[in-house]
């Protein structure tokens, strides 16, 4: 079945790229191109910008020596490929652009046209849906969907003026021309821009704030409605580029995804080989969206976090059943796709050769397969978070619309997983700051297509965002839960032994030393820092080049690592593993940095020998990456468990129960004080027919209790003395005892029939 099932996600996954091709209207995925033509703003010709030397040379060397010279490939999947590409795009800013002034014409009859049908769409769906929700709304609160069934009303009415007169009033015919001008798009998807917030109003009215959601399909209706104006408001369809992916980009990004899946969906009831119980509680609300019991995706769902991650889970859920399997699939595919995309980042942002390492070795990451073999939302900010700053990156560079919509739509569904993506828009006002300050002019050229991706993520986050500004304790709680200030922080300063700037520096440092020196805690606490001696090595070596090397790409690539800093600086217990998530792939890139410009160097030093120099430095990250996957899978499960010898004992007592015949036995938990029968969602999630009651109070004498149907006694070795009591009251029964692997006891049983 695992291997049907990676089978079916790599199949998937090269579908989708070959759909891009006829789903775009530009290059995407993006091959690394050299410094973007500036258009002046008439829109008139490109022109070509003067370039500087590449800024990712390791030494002063003669641009242009980087042709393929005629030679032996050993590597043929890696080496032609690496050698059939440039070098790294010059970033350096484009030459002056003599600007003009674009004269605004009226609106034509066929354009006012094609915006009053717009307009007439979008206005009929807004007054529509809002009136279905109206009776579902408390009725001193029906004014603001009666508000959207009246602005719904309006828009179609004006709609029919304009289509019969066949013009916009004046005062709106020149304010909307100007705006198309400045954002290059047509004048009707200005009207499905601004139309777009709309349903995103009406999506949070539609959903409320329970669990079941006032009116689910019109909530999800007007959600994906929003989305679509947003985007479809935003795509340029005058002068598209056809695609031009090199083929070897489509062979290596499906040979990464296929590997990076392959490591991450592989056995993963052994690797981890325990369920805990926040994988249990995340399981079993994505079970009751299956069931009914929740339906609405724009709220939160278990420990605060937004319902629509539990979706994801509900959908293999209904797919492959109530497995641990199941529900560690998704994580496996996003942390598959994440080695995708950090590929795409790494040519976008560098070139092939770094591209190819950086994937490498995330892929083979024992941090990163860790977390993309457990069934919590974590992982996903990675993979959101990488495709938003490719988006970024990619339409800074070549001011491509696609990349720009896409980078929006990434930062906008990653709200909607874990909370370490809150951090990107911070980052990416910091970097467009920074932008504006040291690329002004290309700030100018770029804008419309950075307050778009804005755009975007706001209207798809919208609703989320009112939920939250709703109920604030709820966004606070993923940080309240952890936070340093108050009661911890009075404890500390109790003690003392350290004043408040001296424990946050200290802080600071703990989550600072978690990439390369202090051991990482909490979800994942397996003895080491986030990168084994060797990539620590070549990490450091990495930020030396980029602080030499400083300019916006290192800057953006920075924010994600400092900010996974100060994320632990005011977090208990730093370094939390679950805080680098999102900046992981930049780690690799990092990783991966030295190495590229070893390489480049040496090639061009010795250029006959540039195959092997290849194959070489591909051998030394192969033995990089070995030692992650040989830590990873046949170290640290010696002395590591998830979650703890309680997760061990509920996982195997689990597996116990799932396979038990008959589903409707009773199940009397002596557990108490340690670990109770719901404690842990682990037993609830993988036996669900099962009905258990915890024996809190221990026993005295031989219990009295109601059997009607075959039951059985569950003891904790620390309760066993109490089995005694259970035998004198029903002496016919079997009893059998379950140990760990290095012979500890976990459990014993006693069934009565």
């Amino acid at each position: 079945m695992e291997t049907a099932l990676i089978l079916a996600a790599i199949v998937v996954v090269a579908l989708i790229f070959r759909g891009l091709r006829a789903l775009l209207g530009d290059e995407w995925p993006p091959a690394a191109e050299l410094e973007p033509p500036i258009r002046a703003a008439s829109g008139t010709t490109p022109v070509e910008p003067a370039r500087a030397p590449s800024p990712d040379a390791s030494f002063p060397l003669k641009p242009g020596a980087d042709t393929p010279a005629p030679s032996v490939v050993t590597a043929a999947v890696i080496v032609k490929p690496l050698l059939a590409t440039p070098d790294t795009p010059s970033i350096a800013e484009p030459a002056a652009v003599e600007r003009q002034t674009i004269p605004i014409e009226p609106l034509s009859v066929a354009t006012t046209r094609s915006l009053a049908w717009a307009l007439a769409g979008g206005g009929g769906a807004l007054a529509l849906l809002a009136q279905l929700v109206t009776p579902a709304m408390p009725p001193d609160d029906r004014a603001r969907t009666f508000t959207l069934t009246l602005l719904g009303g309006l828009l179609l009415m004006f709609a029919l003026r304009t289509a019969v007169k066949g013009a916009l009033p004046h005062w709106i015919d020149r304010p909307v021309a100007r705006l198309a001008t400045w954002l290059d798009v047509a004048p009707f998807q200005v009207a499905l821009l601004l139309m777009a917030p709309a349903f995103a109003l009406l999506t949070r009215l539609a959903a409320g704030d329970g669990l079941q959601a006032r009116q689910a399909p019109v909530s999800v209706l007007a959600w994906l409605l929003a989305i679509g104006f947003a985007a479809g408001g935003s795509v340029i369809r005058k002068g598209r580029r056809p695609l031009n992916i090199d083929r070897w980009d489509i062979i290596l990004s499906v040979v990464l995804f296929a590997v990076a899946l392959g490591l991450r969906a592989w056995q993963t009831t052994v690797y981890p080989n325990t369920y805990s119980g926040d994988e249990g509680s995340a399981g079993l609300f994505a079970v009751d969206l299956l069931t009914g019991k929740a339906n609405n995706l724009f709220g939160i769902g278990w420990f605060s976090f937004p319902s629509l991650y539990f979706t994801v889970q509900s959908i293999a859920i209904a797919l492959f059943g109530q497995t641990i399997e199941a529900v560690r699939l998704t994580s496996a595919v996003a942390g598959a796709l994440t080695v995708t995309a950090l590929y795409w980042l790494g040519r976008t942002m560098f070139d092939r050769t770094t591209a190819i390492l950086a994937a490498v070795y995330l892929a083979a990451s024992h941090y990163h397969i860790h977390m993309s073999r457990i069934a919590l939302n974590n992982i996903w900010d990675g993979l959101f978070g990488t495709v938003a700053i490719l988006g970024l990156w990619h339409g800074w560079q070549s001011g491509r619309r696609s990349a720009f919509i896409i980078g929006g739509l990434a930062l906008g569904l990653g709200q909607y997983f874990y909370v370490s993506i809150r951090a990107l828009p911070i980052i990416f006002l910091i970097w467009a700051a920074a932008a504006f300050v040291w690329r002004r002019r290309q700030f100018r050229e770029r804008f419309a297509g950075l307050a778009l991706t804005a755009f975007i993520a706001l209207v798809i986050s919208l609703p989320l965002g009112l939920f939250f500004a709703a109920h604030p304790d709820e966004f606070q709680a993923p940080a309240n839960r952890v936070t340093i200030f108050g009661d911890w922080m009075t404890r500390e300063l109790a003690r003392g032994e350290r004043t408040e700037p001296q424990i946050l520096l200290n802080q600071f440092g703990k989550g600072l030393m978690g990439f390369t020196h202090q051991p990482l805690r909490l979800l994942y606490d397996p003895g080491s820092p986030l990168l084994l001696p060797a990539a620590a090595f070549l990490f450091l070596l990495g930020i030396l080049w980029a602080f030499l090397n400083f300019d916006l790409r290192y800057l953006l690539l920075m924010l994600p690592l400092l900010a996974a800093v100060v994320s632990n600086t005011v977090s208990q217990d730093p370094p939390a593993s679950q805080r680098y998530v999102m900046a992981m792939p930049m780690v690799a890139l990092f990783v991966a940095t030295p190495l590229t410009q070893a390489i480049a160097w040496l090639r061009r030093q010795y250029p006959r020998a540039r195959a092997a120099i290849v194959v070489a430095g591909f051998a030394l990250l192969a033995l990089v990456a070995v030692a992650d996957l040989n830590y990873y899978f046949n170290d640290i499960y010696d002395y590591y468990v998830l979650g703890g010898g309680n997760t061990m004992a509920a996982t195997e007592i689990a597996y116990y129960l799932r396979d038990k015949e008959p589903a409707n036995e009773q199940v009397f938990f002596f557990g108490f004080p340690r670990m109770g029968y719901f404690s842990l969602s682990t037993i609830p999630y993988l036996a669900p027919e099962k009905r258990g009651q915890d024996i809190a109070e221990p026993l005295t004498g031989p219990p009295v209790f109601d059997l009607s149907r075959p039951a059985l006694f569950i003891f904790l070795p620390e309760r066993l003395n109490e089995l005694e009591f259970v035998r004198q009251a029903y002496p016919t029964g079997r009893y059998q005892e379950f140990f760990a692997r290095d012979g500890t006891l976990l459990f014993a049983v006693y069934e009565v029939d």
